[in-house]
């Protein structure tokens, strides 16, 4: 099921949150490519939209570790991953799948 999630795409490397049925995302335009993940850092809970993007990963403020936007995976094997989820545009409008 795709869900509406903003009404214009984020500014390039720019990272804007959302919520969707009381879950907390971001969506990034990286590099002319449109992501979307959970807002929220795996290991300690901290939002990720405090973080920063750096290549294509996004690096939590808090500890430093970093996660790959394509995949969730992330830079260290004892951290879970972070959720990611499919992105697409129509009409300027982002839409996520859930």
């Amino acid at each position: 099921m795709w869900v509406k999630v903003l009404d214009n795409t984020p500014k390039e490397g720019t990272m804007v949150e959302a919520t969707v049925e009381d879950k907390k995302i971001f969506v990034t335009m990286n590099n002319g490519t449109l992501y979307a993940a959970e807002n929220r850092c795996p290991h300690e809970d901290i939002e990720l939209t405090l973080g920063c993007l750096k290549g294509n990963r996004v690096k939590c403020s808090l500890h430093g570790y970093s996660f790959d936007l394509t995949t969730g995976n992330s830079s260290e094997d004892d951290v879970d991953n972070m959720r990611t989820y499919a992105v697409k545009q129509e009409n300027n409008e982002i839409y996520i799948q859930l």
